[in-house]
Formats: structure tokens, sequence, C-alpha cells
């Protein structure tokens, strides 16, 4: 099999990023590729992101909150039982949290799952 070039990869990025939903009812339906999800998954791509969220939300690393929503994922958690989860720590902006995370998710997992490279240096 031949390279792709980074046209195509933009593309098959793009055509991706479409297709995932933006509204909050159509993303926690959307059927997540459980399989892509592996620890290194989490590991790389899941964990940086929540840490970096947690702290503009909170102001501060919060390491046992990052674990806990880490694992939730892990354990392939639906999102509404995960946002009602950390409602109490991120207030209103669990929501926006969790259906970032959600976009992530699933973007990452279609990527895998699609085959797309990771871009260089990433």
């Amino acid at each position: 099999m031949q390279a792709m070039t980074a046209e195509e990869r933009k593309k098959m990025i793009r055509d991706l990023i479409e297709r995932i939903p933006t509204q909050k009812d159509d993303l926690f339906a959307y059927p997540i590729e459980w399989e892509f999800v592996d620890e290194d998954l989490v590991k790389s791509r899941v964990r940086p992101w929540v840490t970096k969220k947690i702290v503009e939300y909170i102001g501060e690393e919060e390491a046992s909150l990052v674990d806990f929503v880490c694992d939730k994922v892990m354990a392939k958690s639906p999102p509404t039982k995960l946002l009602k989860d950390i409602a109490m720590v991120l207030d209103e902006e669990a929501e926006i949290f969790v259906v970032k995370m959600w976009r992530l998710l699933i973007y990452e997992s279609e990527s895998k799952r699609l085959g797309i490279p990771r871009s260089m240096g990433s």
C-alpha cells in the first residue's frame, strides 16, 4: 500500500471531522468504536487533553480527577453517566467538557479505524 499524501490525509481528516455530530444528543448517540479506544490512545491523546482542560476549568492540575475521567473512558462509561459524575466538580463546564471529550474520542477512534496516519511530530 502506498503512503498517503499530505493532501489525502488532510481530506480524510476533514471528511471525518464533518461526520462527527456537534449537537450533544446526536454526539452522545454516536456509536464509538471502542476496540480502538485502548490504553495507548487514552495515554497519548485523551489524558493530555483532559489534563489541559481540567487546568483551564479549575485553574490547577487535578490528577485524581484526570485519573477518574480516564478510568471512565477505559471502562466505556456512557457520556451521560460521565457527565453526571463530574457535574459536581465542573458545574456548568461539565457538559461542554464531556461534549468536547466525546468528539475527541470519536475522532481518535475513527481515525484509528480508518488508518489515518498521525501527523509528523505528534
